[in-house]
């Protein structure tokens, strides 16, 4: 019994903890910290696409204004991965992209990057040890594999 649970750590240390992110759970999260309603999160497995609508306030007016953003992943740091903003719809207005992306520890924009904190998420805090080995993106998910 001792030997199945050796091999099994021994397994994770070379090989790493695979965890998938869904496009519902990256939906859900903003949602959560921004407070929009309608955001639809697409996973392909070139880029990762945002739609939803947010409301502009400027002048007391308020008006809500739909938009795509594209994102692909760039690089890895320990738990965190940076995205690079490839394309916004229907224009690139750096106030959308603060509200959205501007929620440390979760998200933070800077300069046309995203960064991801995924240590602040539930579904990776069950694995405390480890730094994001490798990433990649397939249809509907973002898997991350953790090291330890």
């Amino acid at each position: 019994m001792f030997d199945k649970f050796k091999d099994k750590i021994t397994k994770a240390a070379t090989e790493g903890f695979s965890i998938p992110i869904t496009s519902k759970m990256i939906a859900g999260l903003i949602e959560k910290k921004t407070g929009e309603k309608d955001i639809d999160v697409h996973i392909t497995p070139e880029h990762i696409v945002l739609r939803g609508t947010t409301e502009i306030k400027k002048l007391m007016l308020t008006k809500k204004v739909a938009f795509t953003i594209t994102l692909k992943p760039v690089q890895s740091d320990k738990r965190t991965i940076l995205f690079q903003l490839v394309h916004m719809k229907p224009f690139d207005i750096k106030f959308i992209n603060n509200k959205l992306f501007n929620r440390p520890p979760f998200f933070e924009y800077h300069n046309r990057r995203i960064k991801i904190d995924f240590n602040s998420w539930d579904v990776v805090k069950k694995v405390p040890v480890g730094q994001i080995r490798s990433f990649e993106l397939v249809e509907g998910a973002l898997n991350i594999k953790l090291s330890l």
